[in-house]
């Protein structure tokens, strides 16, 4: 009980810190017309509420940054963008004019104005610094055409453009490496695959239960992204967790059950494909923070898609083999009781993330 203790507790210790600071999703687009250039910029509130130390007037609350935004707030905001926000064309700053700030939805919408752009162009939206976990997502038109689409972050705050359309593998390349880093900072879906094949099991079984999960997600994440289907945020947010629990619970189950019974159908991939369908549209709630082009959005989903899917097989890479050790080589009962303590986190942690997400 001592070790079952300690492991929950550890895990706890490792999840709690993804819930205490929320990722959040900025939006930076560039139109480059031939008498002026329009920059919109969409700030998350829950990124402004989030930063630490705050831009925002004191005693600023969530609910002040809903329509009509007073004065103060308006001020703030624009002193963020047209601080943090930099652009220079051939190595010449170019001076931005805020031209309206509006509250939209959990954002705040800010519109700027600049020269006609010509030549190399870089821009620096490091929007909320402190943040390590903000993404801003850039994209750059030219007469609505798009010409190049980036990811930017803490690390990763700039990009330069040389006004050439930008290579498809750039693109691909971005948009593979946000799905990657989606699955690894997604304790959820992290657990959920471990959770799916914790029972372990011969080869083909472990392959059809990743399969299924894998055309189950693919299949919802392209129609939330295209806007086919939609359910709300806290709906879906609820119910993976609710699939962690239920599958934890059948490891569980499993587990304490005799070698006959054990030998039974393996419903596993049923759970796959089911919750799988649900959990695509949580990873389509990424994408949908990009409100991306219909030319562009092809490319940049199938890429998220397959980028999701090399964080999936990596995580089964790394817990496969160390659940084949502990059933092959440990002793039985100590094999159990040590797949029965990992069932045990699985259905604590997702009872810890049903209760917060219920809540709101």
């Amino acid at each position: 009980m001592r070790r079952l203790a300690g492991l929950l507790f550890c895990l706890l210790a490792i999840c709690a810190p993804a819930e205490a600071h929320e990722i959040t999703f900025g939006q930076l687009d560039i139109h480059v017309g031939a008498s002026s250039t329009v920059i919109e910029v969409k700030l998350p509130d829950l990124a402004l509420i989030q930063e630490e130390p705050s831009s925002l007037p004191p005693g600023t609350t969530a609910e002040m940054l809903a329509a009509p935004l007073s004065s103060e707030i308006s001020a703030a905001v624009s002193r963020l963008v047209t601080e943090r926000l930099r652009l220079t064309a051939n190595g010449i700053p170019v001076p931005l004019s805020v031209t309206d700030i509006t509250a939209s939805d959990a954002d705040i919408d800010v519109t700027l104005s600049a020269a006609a752009l010509s030549g190399a162009l870089t821009v620096d939206a490091n929007l909320f610094p402190t943040d390590p976990l903000h993404k801003v997502f850039a994209n750059v038109y030219r007469s609505e055409e798009l010409l190049g689409q980036y990811a930017l972050d803490q690390q990763n705050p700039s990009f330069s453009f040389d006004g050439l359309p930008r290579p498809l593998l750039d693109v691909i390349g971005t948009f593979v490496l946000e799905g990657i880093r989606h699955i690894f900072i997604g304790p959820d879906h992290i657990l959920f695959v471990i959770a799916l094949i914790l029972l372990g099991g011969p080869l083909w079984s472990q392959l059809k239960i990743v399969t299924s999960f894998t055309v189950a997600h693919s299949v919802t994440l392209v129609l939330a992204t295209l806007d086919i289907v939609r359910l709300p945020s806290q709906l879906i947010e609820s119910v993976i967790a609710l699939s962690i629990i239920v599958v934890g619970l059948h490891d569980l189950w499993r587990l304490q059950q005799s070698a006959q019974v054990r030998r039974r159908p393996d419903i596993r991939v049923v759970f796959a494909f089911g919750f799988g369908l649900i959990h695509g549209f949580g990873f389509a709630s990424v994408l949908a923070e990009l409100a991306l082009p219909q030319d562009a959005l092809v490319w940049s989903l199938a890429a998220f898609n397959v980028g999701v899917e090399i964080g999936q097989v990596a995580i089964v890479l790394v817990a496969a083999p160390i659940i084949l050790f502990i059933t092959r080589y440990a002793p039985g009962m100590v094999a159990r009781a040590t797949l029965s303590a990992g069932a045990g986190v699985v259905v604590f942690m997702g009872s810890v993330w049903l209760w917060e997400r219920l809540a709101g």
